[in-house]
């Protein structure tokens, strides 16, 4: 899979992710979420280089248990635009694709809080950790991709 393809992935899945015991960890994650976000971050490769990334990521609320993301990032070499829904309470359930690139797969995971903790499977396999603190989200994308080892990305609620 070609660099871009690995990058695209790795955004989606990231995307997915933005988004314990009871039902409502995720409906409040979820509720969290829902907006707009701007912001951006890095992507980290095996070979020690890094690019930027730019990113706006639309969270749509889909009842009390469902979350519809949208989200448009920008490197100096890409453009990627990804899709996804996610739905769940404590365990959190969804899928992903991104259409530039024609990638795309499952989510599976678990909400504690304001934290969604998530695999991902498909054309790229990783881990996923979001956690939101009033207009801030932060998530963290781990791979097992040959050449992209991670993505760090920063959003600020609009």
């Amino acid at each position: 899979m070609r660099f871009s393809s690995f990058l695209a992935t790795a955004v989606a899945v990231l995307v997915l992710a933005s988004s314990g015991a009871t039902p409502s960890y995720a409906g409040n994650v979820f509720s969290k979420l829902a907006g707009t976000w701007s912001g951006g971050g890095s992507a980290r490769f095996t070979n020690g280089k890094r690019e930027r990334l730019t990113c706006r990521a639309y969270y749509t609320k889909k009842g009390s248990s469902g979350l519809g993301l949208a989200i448009r990032c920008a490197s100096p070499s890409n453009k990627i635009h990804m899709r996804g829904y996610l739905r769940g309470s404590s365990a959190v359930t969804g899928t992903w694709e991104e259409r530039t690139f024609n990638a795309g797969g499952s989510v599976s995971g678990t909400a504690t809080g304001s934290t969604l903790r998530l695999s991902i499977r498909g054309s790229v396999s990783g881990s996923v950790s979001i956690s939101v603190k009033g207009k801030s989200q932060s998530v963290y994308i781990s791979t097992g991709a040959s050449e992209l080892k991670g993505v760090s990305l920063s959003f600020r609620k609009r």
